[in-house]
């Protein structure tokens, strides 16, 4: 189950991109400021869209105008380096929303950030896995056959587990000089 937490945690808020308005947001909707919220929050600009088949059964259309200006005003805030390291250590993938002058730095900021909460999910996982064996070993009804299978597979999770630290220390290192690289690049302006 650990071990999928990271394919679902992004699943997750792709859903949230989806959600609907009911009939009373739909009225009352301050579009400047949803889409504030939204460039805020890194979406992108279709999810005025979503808004937009939301509200039409309302007979409601969003201010698409004042929606993306909004938006454009949330990327500002969203589209910075400290925003593209917090949301990859959270497990969120970008999406490609910020300007073209920061979208690649971005991407490869939040990808660092991501790689590192990748691999300390898939060190959970196997110490999960790590603790369900030793509670295994411990129970009595055990075969000697089975014990031994149970060990070397211990042992075999416990190699895993090595070298995936060893991968995160990788993972942790490359994404310090990310940070030293935008730290030098704030410095320099």
């Amino acid at each position: 189950m650990k071990k999928n937490l990271f394919f679902i945690l992004p699943l997750l808020s792709l859903l949230n991109a989806c959600s609907t308005l009911s009939e009373k947001e739909c009225h009352n909707s301050d579009w400047h400021q949803l889409g504030v919220q939204d460039g805020r929050s890194g979406l992108p600009d279709r999810r005025v869209d979503d808004y937009a088949e939301s509200c039409k059964e309302y007979g409601i259309r969003p201010d698409t105008q004042q929606y993306l200006a909004g938006r454009e005003s949330g990327l500002k805030q969203y589209c910075v380096a400290s925003n593209a390291f917090r949301t990859g250590l959270n497990g969120e993938e970008y999406q490609g929303v910020c300007p073209a002058d920061i979208d690649m730095t971005f991407h490869i900021n939040n990808t660092a950030a991501l790689n590192v909460y990748k691999a300390r999910i898939r060190i959970k996982d196997l110490d999960s896995r790590l603790d369900r064996l030793e509670h295994e070993l411990l129970e009595k009804d055990k075969s000697e056959k089975d014990r031994l299978r149970l060990r070397k597979e211990a042992r075999d999770l416990d190699r895993d587990r090595d070298r995936l630290k060893a991968d995160l220390r990788f993972e942790e290192h490359e994404l310090e000089k990310r940070r030293e690289e935008e730290r030098y690049r704030t410095i320099q302006r």
